[in-house]
């Protein structure tokens, strides 16, 4: 009779999970395959009706421990493609969290020679996926990195994932902005303000310097009233409906959105910082927080309007496209909508030019 197949249920995955428990605790060379299938509840036969060996047993062990770690790197990469700016932001973040949570279950009762096993398949797993990364974002930026694709990848796996993953996690965040220039580098992309590409969600400790951003913009939002709009933000802040860029301890641009409604409610960005793009690569956060096919809308000023040319040239550069005639704090509006692409409205509008010099400062009401 043949072996089972790897993925067969049932008793080959009572063992595997015995197995995994015992390696674990004990290490490789302090778990045998009797004290697995007495784990298991079987007999030795039964072990080697299923694996060939404890080599065998440990490498399904492997592919147990890490199927949804391979399916949560997928996920990411496949987001990433709606929001490039994002994508190994995302992807390095969640190596921090799930680094994290691995060493607070079993940091004081994982044997040595496993942790180091889980680490070089840890590494093994990503490479292929950050080459992915590499290319999308290569093609976002319009960079050439410093070397060729996979090359990259192996670097960012050795250098950054390695770092992630080192015992020492306090060295890694006391360097960890050092340990993005080094991505920078490798990317083939500038260190110059390298914090405005890419868009963070705020917390409430930004809420004072998106306060400050607003006061000085707020000329250009009829019906701005700071103590209505702070409670807003406070709001939006706390349902994750908020997302900035800021450089050092400067908010450079804030865009609020509402889950619920499928609305960008509020869009800024400091005089300073106009012409970098950042108001484009906000909108397309928010649009990849959508399901493909959603209808995304703002409210901003009507055709005609001199105060609101830019912004209506800055959402059309997106593909949004007018709808009903409105009015908001009393002043005439028009809503505009966008069909969430699968994508990035960027790329897909072909106008990341045009959506990058527009001027967007004079924008929807909240």
């Amino acid at each position: 009779m043949g072996r089972k197949p790897v993925l067969d249920g049932g008793k080959r995955d009572d063992i595997a999970k015995a197995a995994l428990e015992l390696f674990l605790q004990n290490g490789y060379d302090g778990t045998s395959v009797r004290s697995i299938m007495n784990q298991a509840g079987g007999e030795v036969g039964l072990f080697y009706y299923y694996f060939k060996n404890k080599d065998d047993v440990f490498d399904a062990v492997l592919d147990l421990f890490f199927a949804h770690y391979d399916a949560d790197f997928a996920h990411i990469v496949s987001h990433g493609r709606r929001n490039p700016c994002r994508v190994m932001q995302d992807f390095f973040e969640y190596m921090e969290r799930e680094t994290e949570k691995f060493r607070e279950r079993y940091a004081d009762k994982m044997h040595r020679t496993v942790r180091w096993a889980i680490r070089e398949h840890t590494l093994t797993l990503i490479e292929p996926y950050l080459e992915q990364i590499v290319k999308i974002q290569s093609d976002y930026y319009g960079v050439s990195p410093a070397l060729a694709p996979d090359v990259a990848a192996m670097y960012l796996t050795h250098g950054v994932g390695s770092c992630i993953l080192h015992e020492d996690r306090e060295k890694y965040w006391a360097h960890r902005t050092e340990v993005k220039r080094g991505s920078s580098l490798i990317m083939g992309m500038p260190t110059e303000a390298q914090e405005l590409r890419t868009p963070y969600p705020a917390e409430s400790a930004d809420i004072p310097g998106c306060m400050e951003l607003a006061e000085h913009v707020k000329d250009s939002f009829p019906g701005w009233e700071k103590t209505e709009f702070r409670a807003r933000l406070t709001e939006a802040v706390a349902r994750g409906e908020a997302w900035m860029f800021r450089e050092d301890e400067t908010v450079a641009a804030l865009l609020l959105y509402s889950k619920e409604k499928k609305t960008l409610a509020y869009l800024a960005v400091s005089p300073e910082y106009r012409r970098h793009g950042l108001a484009a690569r906000l909108v397309e956060t928010v649009a990849a927080q959508f399901p493909v096919g959603t209808p995304l809308s703002v409210t901003t000023y009507r055709e005609g309007d001199p105060q609101g040319a830019a912004a209506r040239a800055f959402y059309k550069a997106l593909g949004f496209a007018e709808g009903e005639i409105t009015e908001a704090f009393g002043y005439p509006c028009q809503t505009l909508t966008l069909t969430v692409p699968d994508g990035t409205p960027i790329q897909i509008q072909g106008n990341l030019k045009k959506a990058e010099t527009a001027s967007p400062e004079r924008n929807e009401k909240i």
